[in-house]
């Protein structure tokens, strides 16, 4: 009988192990990021951007699509970079590589 004590600590850290990565266990799988009240985010950063006095950069998210995985709705953001002049028309829309999603359950 202990020769079987070695095999059987061992099943029981497999199963362990195998318990822990399986995707009801992953953390990703249950991350909830607050959400914000408006559609799209913005945060004004100041560029340092020497060529056009004036110009400033905000980062917006702006919403990509909304799929439903495993019976749960997930919307898609991704954020851009937002390029305005000093009365606020916007000059470029850069989109970066970003994304920030968010899950209903």
């Amino acid at each position: 009988m202990k020769k079987f004590y070695p095999f059987i600590l061992l099943l029981g850290v497999f199963a362990w192990v195998g318990y822990m990565e399986s995707p009801q266990m992953k953390p990703e799988n249950h991350f909830q990021a607050p959400v914000g009240t408006e559609e799209n985010e913005t945060e004004a950063v100041a560029t340092k951007d020497t060529e056009v006095i004036g110009t400033t950069m905000e980062l917006e998210l702006k919403h990509e699509g909304t799929k439903v995985v495993g019976g749960s709705r997930v919307e898609a953001y991704r954020e851009y970079e937002m390029y305005m002049d000093h009365d606020g028309n916007i000059i470029e829309e850069v989109p970066t590589e970003y994304y920030n999603y968010i899950k209903y359950e």
